[in-house]
């Protein structure tokens, strides 16, 4: 199971920098990350980290308005038409999609599609159903 942290801050880069210096002080990686301005200023900040768990409670110790919820982890190939290729295979698992962002890992040259979705149980029962392989949290976070 992948995990996304979502923050809820104000749009000033000061906030932004507060948030990434207190996970490299307690050495968490950022391994993806969206900044979706809001309205009147604020914004949310979503990270996939590589100790979800450990980033969620350094936060929320901080007085971080902060949640931790379950994404779903799908491998693309990292080439023209890979993202395509994989979204008609989600498309005919029939799951809605609320968000969708991805991740390189350079290292091995692959792609990964995060999903965030209403219910992420019968997501991935009909991904699974439909052949749709989802990553484990090695490859996801790069451990």
């Amino acid at each position: 199971m992948a995990f996304e942290i979502s923050i809820f801050l104000e749009n000033k880069i000061s906030h932004f920098e507060s948030v990434t210096s207190l996970l490299k002080k307690e050495l968490i990686n950022i391994r993806s990350l969206t900044l979706n301005n809001m309205a009147h200023g604020w914004g949310v900040l979503n990270l996939l980290v590589d100790q979800p768990e450990k980033a969620y409670k350094v936060l929320a110790d901080k007085g971080n308005s902060v949640t931790m919820h379950e994404v779903i982890a799908l491998e693309m190939k990292d080439e023209t038409g890979g993202l395509d290729e994989l979204l008609v295979k989600i498309a005919r698992s029939g799951i809605h999609i609320d968000s969708a962002y991805t991740r390189l890992i350079s290292e091995t040259n692959m792609a990964i599609l995060l999903l965030e979705v209403p219910d992420v149980l019968e997501a991935k029962r009909r991904l699974e159903v439909n052949h749709v392989h989802i990553l484990d949290d090695k490859t996801v976070y790069g451990k």
